[in-house]
């Protein structure tokens, strides 16, 4: 109590004269910010905290009687602090980069220009871990840095800059924030045409490499066996047209069919599954019908080939390429279409799939009614996500991202549709920390301290959607052509995007639930931490869908499930706290770890309550049994769940 008493009562004196109150993560930062400097000295949250809380120490007992500290005085003793714990290698990186900042300030006195300089001077302290970089890979790396540290001193508002740097929340991406880009969207393709498989193949390629160019993270492409069905009817009906008068011509039959005829009826036809027998009026006899069967089960042949290796190079491309500016995530959504066509490409999708590991592909899968054909490609490890359309009530104007993110409602109209939908940003919570400072007689204290966080992370994904708005249609050259995103076919030339992005979704995330409850409640019961957690997600729900109604723009609630943003959290979380019981993993957990050991009974009643009000990535794990996933799918689609991963180990 007295520590805490001592650094509430302190203030700090900055350079500039400025009076702040005395902010004890600040010194945390500085010193992980130091040891993770040293490369060779990794996973060091444990001599970051002893050197934290020597720090606080020497500060309580020397300034127990005094008001203020000067900055330099605290850099002077966290310094004094290293050499004593006989980290001098640490200490000389505190000192240099301490050393480069003041030179920095004296150089450059307008306060925006020395911020920026911040950039220049992480590339030159970090250069030696870029040693066997590839001069393109090394640029690349250098344009990240400014880029973040542009954003950081001139578009990002300190305070959420400074909430971002203390482990409160997370600012999704900021090295891509500069480039006014939108994160993620459910990419639409129905409205694209084309008469020629391989054509199409090349197209779809080319769409998904400018999306790339233009978005920063992953892209859904929705219902792709239904898309491709109108392109593989359309490359069948001109090639067996084609087939039919090379056959007869070298047969010596041409003569004797009406070829106008023939394309005629050819063209009628809604479906590749054609009865010969339908054309006895134009193929006059048996040895004529024998001859049509040959060329129709040869192009049938040639489609199926020409399938296997288009959905071959989509599937390798994805999963290969790497990107300029994102991640090479991309999902292929299939729908639960029974048509011939539709079977037939997931039939040469699924077989391609467990021929080989596509690990930067996520297949979105949509079941009706039965969903036992995805047994194999669970069985196989295959990265897939079952959305159930009888649970969700939503047909297959349905879909979602990797993390199940379902992007489908819009304040702004009555069509609740997941096609051409845009997540535009993403603002992280970190609610562990929120847990590790309360406990449940002050758990007012927490619900107030995470409203007041929930308003600054919607003030920062405003802030950056403003910034998105602000571009034009001429600033894409893909995602806003060929009516691919909701709403865009409608945007003029010269107008500013906002029209198209006001039907995206600002996405407010949330890390660390469960160990949230745990340090609440000193409790590690499942059902008591889930039904806490059911409480502290429901409070955020109300104030998100509050957000949606009075400014008239998507807001959603998500888990966030980044293995990055989960462990940065955690390691300055540990920074601060020690090395507490709940803090003993490599990175926060999900409501899935607490889920999966339950009974089945319990296990639906939570996964439905959470479905209700959050997006989570819900995975069940099974033994690598075929007739256990099976069961299990059987089951989450019986008890209603909407959308989950089955992993089979």
């Amino acid at each position: 109590m007295k520590e805490k008493e001592v650094l509430e009562n302190l203030t700090v004196v900055k350079r500039s004269g400025q009076r702040v109150s005395f902010n004890s993560v600040k010194i945390a930062i500085a010193i992980k910010q130091a040891f993770d400097s040293n490369e060779e000295d990794t996973n060091n949250e444990k001599k970051v905290n002893k050197v934290y809380n020597l720090v606080l120490n020497y500060i309580v007992s020397v300034y127990e009687n005094r008001k203020t500290i000067n900055v330099e005085d605290i850099q002077d003793i966290i310094e004094n602090t290293l050499k004593k714990c006989g980290y001098h290698d640490v200490y000389k990186h505190f000192n240099e980069y301490r050393l480069q900042r003041a030179a920095s300030r004296e150089a450059f006195s307008v306060k925006e220009q020395h911020k920026f300089v911040k950039a220049i001077e992480k590339i030159g302290l970090s250069a030696k871990n870029y040693q066997k970089c590839m001069p393109i890979d090394l640029m690349i790396s250098f344009g990240k840095t400014i880029s973040q540290e542009f954003a950081r001193a001139y578009l990002i508002e300190s305070k959420y800059n400074r909430a971002h740097e203390e482990g409160r929340i997370y600012i999704e991406d900021i090295k891509s924030y500069a480039l006014k880009t939108t994160a993620s969207s459910i990419v639409d393709l129905s409205s694209i045409s084309c008469n020629s498989i391989n054509d199409f193949v090349l197209k779809i390629i080319d769409i998904v490499n400018g999306f790339k160019e233009e978005q920063y993270m992953e892209q859904t492409i929705m219902d792709l066996d239904i898309v491709f069905k109108k392109i593989i009817l359309a490359d069948f009906k001109d090639s067996i047209i084609n087939n039919t008068i090379m056959f007869f011509k070298v047969v010596g039959l041409l003569e004797f069919i009406d070829i106008s005829l023939l394309k005629e009826k050819i063209n009628e036809e809604k479906t590749l599954n054609i009865n010969v027998i339908n054309y006895g009026d134009i193929l006059l006899n048996e040895y004529s019908k024998n001859v049509f069967q040959k060329v129709y089960d040869f192009t049938i042949s040639n489609i199926y080939d020409a399938l296997d290796s288009g959905i071959r190079k989509i599937l390798n491309y994805i999963n290969n390429k790497t990107y300029k500016i994102a991640n090479s995530k991309v999902n292929i959504s299939l729908s639960s279409d029974d048509s011939f066509e539709a079977n037939l490409f997931r039939e040469i999708y699924f077989k391609i799939l467990n021929e080989k590991k596509y690990r930067n592909v996520t297949t979105i899968c949509k079941i009706d009614k039965d969903g036992s054909y995805l047994v194999d490609n669970i069985y196989n490890r295959n990265d897939l996500v079952m959305l159930f359309l009888n649970n969700n009530s939503y047909d297959d104007i349905i879909d979602c991202l990797s993390d199940q993110l379902i992007i489908n409602k819009n304040i702004n109209g009555d069509e609740q549709t997941s096609r051409g939908r845009i997540k535009l940003s993403t603002v992280t919570i970190n609610l562990a920390r929120l847990g590790l400072k309360y406990n449940l007689e002050n758990i007012d204290d927490f619900y107030k301290e995470l409203e007041e966080l929930l308003e600054l992370s919607k003030n920062a994904l405003l802030q950056r959607y403003e910034l998105q708005s602000s571009l034009y249609k001429e600033n894409y050259q893909t995602i806003l052509n060929d009516g691919m995103l909701y709403d865009a076919k409608r945007l003029e030339d010269g107008k500013r995007v906002r029209k198209v992005l006001r039907n995206g979704t600002l996405n407010i995330s949330f890390s660390g639930l469960m160990e949230s409850c745990i340090a609440l409640t000193k409790d590690n019961g499942n059902n008591s931490l889930l039904d806490l957690g059911i409480d502290i997600v429901s409070f955020m729900k109300k104030k998100v869908d509050e957000f949606s109604n009075d400014l008239k723009l998507n807001f959603t609630l998500s888990e966030e499930n980044t293995e990055l943003v989960n462990k940065h959290f955690l390691t300055l979380d540990k920074s601060m706290y020690g090395d507490l019981d709940v803090l003993k993993k490599d990175g926060y957990g999900s409501i899935s770890d607490y889920i999966n050991k339950l009974d089945d009974k319990n296990r639906y009643k939570y996964i439905n309550k959470y479905q209700e009000l959050c997006c989570f990535n819900l995975f069940l794990v099974v033994n690598r049994n075929k007739s256990k996933i099976l069961d299990t799918i059987n089951n989450a689609n019986k008890n209603k769940v909407s959308v989950m991963r089955v992993i089979a180990k």
